[in-house]
């Protein structure tokens, strides 16, 4: 397996093609063809495939970079053991980020011998993103890949676990709704459940779609923060409003959930209300856990994910903060909610 490694990588760097990092101390279980299938998933996404740079994953199993990429913080990733395990978890990240804010979660529950993936949404992480994020079918686009990721991985666990951050929790919700039978567990990170009212609100006015991509313009990708946009596209926020409209009308229609549920939330969530999590845990028949940060510790929604080390990482001065958050700091009570959320897992 070291040889072959090996030659993977020599190839990579003097052809440019078929390019991903493997960790130097295990390979990927299961299906031989694993690594190979996910990084053909996303070669039409991030392009030509190249060696991963600095913000790689040392610890991977496999991650897939691309030329089109921003950067590897970018870059879909599987934190995988020798063998199968007995959860595999399958996390999605939120609109205008990616998979480095899963990163830090992704690690801790990865070192309780999960088997963690962690996908990139298209129309995110690369350099030109506005044909997808103006796609009139991106609801479409976004529901295909979450069902391909699935699919390709699949064999990495017995028992699979689904979800993510923001706009990924209600795929992975979305995507729960529609295989029940299928899915052992949901995991939610500021699930966007709901939106704020304002949203919710211009979601309804006719030509609101039409008009948001004007709105977007040549909509900008550089910025201070190099795992995520600027600003959020509206296009891509009203193509969420619909999703969640549907996950809203299936929830009123259902006489029960009978799948465990993680849901981390914060009260002083803004941009997705701690409501819209309320509601879908009001469903829940099967044990759940409903980690709620109180208002009083004003962690905004970007950050619930992050631990200082991300923050570190992305570099930016308290004093310059991010768009769509208040300001950029860790989440202080990231081990605690990280903690809750491997306990659920042992459950």
């Amino acid at each position: 397996m070291y040889l072959l490694r090996s030659m993977v990588l020599f190839f990579c760097t003097l052809f440019s093609v078929q390019c991903f990092s493997f960790s130097t101390d295990t390979a990927v279980a299961g299906d031989s063809h694993t690594s190979d299938k996910f990084a053909q998933l996303h070669t039409p996404m991030i392009g030509a495939l190249i060696p991963c740079d600095a913000h790689s994953i040392a610890q991977s199993s496999i991650q897939v970079c691309g030329e089109a990429l921003r950067n590897a913080g970018n870059a879909p990733f599987i934190l995988a053991h020798p063998q199968p395990t007995q959860k595999l978890i399958v996390l999605f990240h939120g609109l205008s980020d990616s998979p480095f804010y899963l990163r830090s979660i992704a690690e801790g529950l990865y070192e309780q011998g999960h088997t963690v993936v962690v996908g990139l949404l298209p129309g995110h992480g690369i350099k030109a993103p506005i044909s997808v994020l103006h796609d009139p079918n991106l609801a479409q686009i976004w529901r295909d890949y979450v069902a391909q990721v699935i699919d390709i991985v699949r064999p990495l666990g017995s028992e699979l676990y689904v979800g993510g951050l923001s706009t990924g929790g209600t795929l992975a919700t979305d995507y729960m709704l529609e295989h029940l039978a299928a899915v052992d567990g949901l995991m939610l990170f500021s699930g966007a459940l709901r939106l704020a009212d304002n949203a919710e609100t211009l979601s309804k006015i006719p030509f609101a779609k039409w008009i948001s991509k004007i709105i977007d313009g040549e909509y900008v990708t550089t910025s201070s923060n190099p795992f995520k946009y600027p600003d959020i596209s509206n296009h891509a926020a009203l193509i969420l409003m619909d999703v969640i409209r549907d996950i809203r009308s299936r929830l009123e229609t259902t006489s029960g959930i009978n799948i465990p549920i993680f849901a981390a939330h914060s009260q002083s969530d803004q941009v997705t209300p701690i409501l819209g999590i309320q509601e879908l845990i009001r469903v829940a028949i099967a044990p759940h856990t409903f980690f709620e940060i109180a208002e009083s510790m004003q962690v905004c929604h970007a950050n619930l994910p992050l631990n200082q080390a991300q923050v570190d990482a992305i570099g930016i001065d308290e004093q310059n903060p991010l768009a769509n958050c208040d300001t950029l700091k860790a989440n202080p009570v990231h081990g605690h909610m990280l903690a809750m959320a491997i306990n659920f897992l042992a459950q």
